[in-house]
């Protein structure tokens, strides 16, 4: 029974895989290398999320007084929860769509972007 199984799952893994796998023992690596296994990965790799992300922090963090500036809002986007890396003419765009869409964004290019409530549809 246990040559049909193996059989059964032999072409779902890469044997030298397996081999990698089990070879390596915990015990031999560095305080880095133990360090790096266990660091949390970044949480969101999704650039195509940023639009979501920047209604997000327009929302919870500006006012029609306090404007923020597309530099500022990289900056945030870099940061823990977002850890997105984005271009400028990426949140241009973004900021652009957000404001047509009528969900009370609002963007100038002196005065940076902010949200509405009193806009909103």
């Amino acid at each position: 029974m246990s040559d049909y199984n193996h059989d059964y799952y032999a072409h779902l893994f890469n044997e030298e895989d397996l081999d990698d796998q089990t070879d390596e023992d915990p015990d031999d690596q560095t305080d880095e290398e133990e360090d790096e296994r266990h660091r949390p990965r970044k949480m969101n790799r999704r650039k195509s999320l940023a639009p979501l992300f920047i209604y997000q922090i327009l929302t919870e963090n500006s006012t029609p007084e306090k404007h923020f500036t597309q530099a500022q809002i990289i900056s945030i986007l870099e940061k823990y929860p977002y850890e997105i890396s984005i271009e400028r003419k990426a949140v241009g765009r973004a900021l652009h769509l957000l404001a047509d869409s009528g969900l009370g964004i609002k963007s100038t290019r002196t005065d940076g972007a902010w949200y509405d409530e009193c806009a909103c549809w």
